[in-house]
C-alpha cells in the first residue's frame, strides 16, 4: 500500500551520497569499458548501467511510497522465496538456465539477460533480521533470542556458500550491525569473532583441493602463496595492485591508464573497478572515493540514530554494515589484503542486479524512516 512520506525525516544526505557513488562508478564504467566504445566513450556497458541507474532509482521512489509494515509482512515470505531459488540453483547448476561462470553457478541466464538472486536474497535476509530483532518479545541480552537471528541468516548464508563464497561473506558484518544496534551483549560477539575465525581456518583444510569445488581452496591458498599462482588465482590481484600502484599520487589522468586501456586488468568494471580508479586518480583520487564511501557510512548509521521505530534503526545499521562491510571486501580484495572473493563495490561497479538492489535497499530504509511511527 502506498503512503504519503513524512519529508522531513527522509535521509537527504544519504541518498545523495548513494548518488555521487553511483556517479563515481558511472564514471569509471565508463573508462573501464571505453576500448570497445562504438560511439563516442559511450560503450554498451555503460548504456547498461546507465539504464539499471533509472530502474534502481524508480525502485528506490516506490519502496519510498511503500508502508514498513507492508515490507515486515514481505521479509520471511520473500526470505522461504529467495532460499527456494538459491537451492533450485544448486540442482540446475551447470544447465543453459544456470551455467557455470569461471566456475561459479550464480547467475539465471534468460537470453542475454543475466540476474544475480543472491542480492535479494540478502536483501531478503536483512529484512527477516531486523523483523525478527524488532519483535516485542526479543531480548538481545538473551542468548537463545541472538540464535534465532543467527539461524535465519546462517541458513541463506550456508546455502549461498555453495557457490558464492564472497557474497556469503557479506551477510555476517549485517547480523553485527543488528545485534549490536539490538544491545547484545559484547563478551558473546568476541566469542562469535573466536568461532568464525576457527571457521576460517578450519575451511582452509577442509575445502575440496580437486574438482569443480576447488577454485576455493585455490582463492585461499593463492592469498597465501601468491607465487605459487601468478597466472592463475592471484592473477586478478596482482595485476590490480600493479594498476593501483602505477597511479602513484594523483593518477595519470581520466581514461589515461595504460593499464586499463591495454586490458591487462580483469574484471576491470567489475569486481577491480577500484583499480581503475585507483590508476587514473592516484592516491589522491583514490583517498577522496575512501572518504566518500566513510561518508555514506557514516550517514548510515546517523540515519539509524534517527530512526523513528525499532526496525527502522535496525533495518538502517544492517543495511549500512551489510553495505559497507561488502565495499571493504571488495577493496581489500582490489589491495590484496583478502583472498579474491568475486563481489561488486556496491553503488559503484558495473551490473544491474547489485545496482538494483542496492537502492531497492536505499528506499526501503527511507521508507522506514520516513513512514515507521515513534516510538
Amino acid at each position: 500500500m502506498l503512503h504519503r512520506p513524512v519529508y522531513a525525516r527522509v535521509p537527504w544526505w544519504w541518498l545523495s551520497l548513494s548518488a555521487a557513488l553511483s556517479l563515481v562508478g558511472m564514471f569509471f564504467v565508463a573508462s573501464a569499458t571505453a576500448d570497445g566504445a562504438s560511439d563516442g566513450w559511450i560503450s554498451r556497458e555503460t548504456g547498461a548501467q546507465l539504464l539499471w541507474w533509472l530502474f534502481g532509482g524508480i525502485a528506490a521512489a516506490i519502496a519510498l511510497h511503500v508502508s514498513p509494515t507492508t515490507w515486515r509482512n514481505l521479509a520471511f515470505p520473500a526470505a522461504i522465496a529467495g532460499l527456494a531459488v538459491m537451492l533450485l540453483m544448486l540442482l540446475l547448476a551447470g544447465t543453459a538456465l544456470v551455467p557455470r561462470i569461471k566456475g561459479q553457478a550464480n547467475w539465471i541466464v534468460l537470453g542475454g539477460l543475466r540476474l544475480q538472486p543472491v542480492e535479494l536474497v540478502k536483501l531478503a535476509t536483512l529484512l527477516t533480521c531486523a523483523t525478527l530483532a524488532a519483535g516485542p518479545n526479543f531480548d538481545a541480552r538473551r542468548l537463545a533470542h541472538c540464535g534465532w537471528v543467527l539461524l535465519v541468516a546462517g541458513i541463506p548464508m550456508a546455502v549461498v556458500a555453495r557457490e558464492d563464497l564472497g557474497s556469503a561473506l557479506t551477510i555476517p558484518p549485517m547480523v553485527l550491525g543488528i545485534l549490536l544496534v539490538a544491545g547484545i551483549k559484547l563478551r558473546w560477539l568476541v566469542l562469535a569473532g573466536l568461532l568464525v575465525a576457527t571457521a576460517v581456518v578450519g575451511a582452509y583444510h577442509v575445502l575440496p583441493r580437486e574438482g569443480p569445488k576447488a577454485y576455493q581452496w585455490r582463492r585461499i591458498d593463492a592469498f597465501l602463496h601468491p607465487e605459487n599462482y601468478a597466472l592463475a588465482e592471484a592473477y586478478q590481484t596482482e595485476r590490480s595492485k600493479r594498476s593501483i600502484g602505477s597511479g602513484q599520487w594523483v593518477g595519470k589522468g581520466y581514461m589515461q591508464g595504460e593499464q586499463n586501456r591495454l586490458g591487462w586488468v580483469p574484471e576491470k568494471h567489475t569486481d577491480l573497478v577500484f583499480a581503475v580508479i585507483g590508476e587514473e586518480v592516484g592516491f589522491v583520487g583514490s583517498a577522496l572515493f575512501a572518504i566518500l564511501l566513510l561518508a555514506w557510512c557514516a550517514a548510515g548509521l546517523i540515519a539509524a540514530s534517527r530512526a523513528p521505530g525499532p526496525w527502522s534503526r535496525l533495518l538502517c545499521a544492517g543495511f549500512t554494515c551489510l553495505t559497507g562491510g561488502q565495499a571493504a571486501i571488495n577493496l581489500c580484495v582490489a589491495t590484496g589484503m583478502m583472498p579474491v572473493t568475486g563481489v561488486t563495490l556496491p553503488f559503484v561497479s558495473y551490473g544491474g542486479s547489485s545496482l538494483v538492489v542496492c537502492w531497492l535497499g536505499l528506499g526501503i530504509c527511507a521508507s522506514s524512516c520516513a513512514l515507521e511511527r515513534e516510538n
